[in-house]
């Protein structure tokens, strides 16, 4: 049977039974066949159903893990090349009680290919997240979507909040420095930060590119057209003389 019975207090992660005793509920996870314990209060075991659950003080039900389809938002604590660690603080728009420990591996930030999880997120940025995971530590998580993303970056020089100027596209108005992130809808909006499109880098046109090759050309081209022409001449002169009649020099 279980190593804990009906009533009996716990908090979060004290191991209450193995998962072919009894299988986790409400306020419960399991991990490694072994059913732990997500928030305080008190075992509530039905042997009917044969499973086990935390309860509070009142008998209400209380889950603190995420479940999966939760919106959660947190700070980015390590950015690695193909995964992030999140310290999550809310869940639903409610703030929890303690940080949880999510976890976001590169294929989960974008549909489009990316090199490394430091070119969409990096340490100390703010993120929204939906929860993939149930019940488990560290949650899985995953940005994408027009409403997820990093909702607040922080400048990898001097720590500022980063501007967004165009589509994923920041700056630093500090240190003037430009970085990359995989950005919310809404960046920024709620920490009161607007958009700066006039900082965007600015790309050369077509046209500014083909000036100067065109620039080198006429001068090339030029040169070149003057040397035929003088080197036209003088051949030509040559080649008309003798068709004059003139005679060629004999060799002695």
């Amino acid at each position: 049977m279980s190593s804990v019975k009906n009533g009996d207090l716990v908090v979060p992660g004290d191991q209450l039974c193995v998962i072919e005793e009894m299988s986790p509920s409400f306020g419960t996870y399991e991990k490694d066949g072994v059913v732990f314990a997500t928030t305080s209060g008190g075992v509530s075991i039905d042997l009917k159903a044969r499973s086990i659950s935390v309860l509070g003080p009142d008998g209400s039900d209380k889950l603190i893990l995420p479940i999966q389809g939760d919106i959660m938002v947190g700070e980015v604590l390590r950015a690695y090349e193909s995964r992030a660690e999140i310290s999550l603080v809310k869940r639903n728009g409610k703030d929890l009680l303690s940080p949880l420990i999510g976890e976001i591996r590169i294929g989960n930030v974008t549909r489009r290919f990316v090199k490394s999880m430091h070119d969409v997120i990096r340490a100390g940025d703010i993120i929204r997240a939906v929860a993939l995971s149930t019940h488990k530590l560290s949650t899985e998580l995953s940005v994408v979507g027009p409403d997820l993303g990093v909702i607040l970056g922080r400048c990898a020089r001097c720590g500022n909040d980063l501007v967004l100027t165009t589509h994923n596209n920041m700056v630093c108005l500090r240190c003037e420095n430009h970085e990359t992130r995989e950005a919310a809808k809404d960046y920024g909006v709620m920490f009161g930060l607007e958009a700066r499109p006039d900082l965007a880098p600015r790309r050369r046109s077509y046209g500014d590119r083909g000036g100067g090759d065109r620039r080198y050309g006429d001068r090339r081209g030029g040169d070149r057209r003057g040397r035929d022409r003088r080197g036209g001449d003088r051949r030509g002169g040559h080649r008309n003389s003798y068709r004059d009649g003139d005679r060629r020099p004999r060799r002695r």
